[in-house]
């Protein structure tokens, strides 16, 4: 009997420090941070068209349910539902900036009203080195229940892992997209 009140203590005790270390976790001051950065060996134009572009998106993103336009939140406004450390999730993604070959610039939300889910921006910077892109992914969530504020720790780092995959995923695509001639041989 002893033995299980000492258990039942140590796992009231563990689950205690758990919540602590969470909690204390969600009040740092780069929750909901992501930050990555890509080198890929082509030009920002083809890196651009393969960010931009619904049908490539498909490609290098892991786990997508689904992706589409939706007519009902605008017109740069997408449906887009996938799966992040085996869980879905599901979020309307609205084009905020588009300069070719340079920068997209995302906005995200979740749920069907701000008290539900999370909202967010992300970013993808393209830097054109000599024979390469530096691709510079940032995003910032805000998570608005409070079981999600207390667990996104865990949420932003599945989260990270993900991105990461997928960046990664892009860049072995696009080295390994066969090199079209931009412009013809002259024959002189």
């Amino acid at each position: 009997m002893r033995f299980l009140i000492w258990l039942s203590r140590g796992i009231v005790a563990l689950a205690l420090v758990i919540i602590v270390v969470l909690w204390f976790a969600a009040r740092r001051g780069d929750r909901g941070l992501i930050e990555e950065e890509i080198a890929i060996a082509r030009p920002t134009s083809v890196v651009f068209r393969w960010i931009s572009s619904e049908q490539h998106a498909r490609r290098w993103i892991s786990d997508v349910i689904e992706l589409r336009k939706s007519d009902s939140d605008g017109p740069a406004a997408y449906s887009f539902v996938q799966l992040v450390n085996g869980h879905r999730v599901e979020m309307t993604v609205r084009i905020a900036r588009e300069i070719p070959n340079q920068e997209l610039d995302l906005l995200t939300s979740s749920g069907a009203s701000v008290s539900e889910g999370f909202s967010g921006d992300a970013s993808f910077r393209l830097i054109a080195g000599d024979d390469y892109t530096r691709l510079v992914f940032h995003s910032q969530t805000q998570f608005v229940r409070f079981r999600d504020r207390i667990l996104e720790p865990v949420l932003t780092i599945a989260m990270q892992r993900k991105i990461h995959d997928d960046l990664a995923r892009l860049k072995i695509l696009l080295e390994a997209e066969t090199v079209k001639s931009e412009s013809p041989h002259d024959s002189h």
